[in-house]
C-alpha cells in the first residue's frame, strides 16, 4: 500500500513540473517551438531602444 502512495506521489509531482516549464517558458527557451515568433520580438526591442 505505501508503494502505490509513494507513485502516486512522485506522477504528481513530475505533472506539477511540467505544468511550471510548461508556464514559464517551455523547453524551448520560451519560444515554444516557434523561433520567428521570438525574433521578432527581439527585434521590435531592438528598434525601440534605437529610436530613443
Amino acid at each position: 500500500m505505501a508503494s502505490i502512495i509513494v507513485v502516486v506521489i512522485i506522477f504528481v509531482l513530475l505533472a506539477l513540473a511540467i505544468m511550471f516549464i510548461c508556464q514559464h517558458g517551455g523547453w524551448e527557451g520560451g519560444c515554444g517551438g516557434n523561433c520567428a515568433s521570438c525574433h521578432n520580438k527581439c527585434a521590435d526591442q531592438d528598434a525601440a531602444k534605437k529610436k530613443k
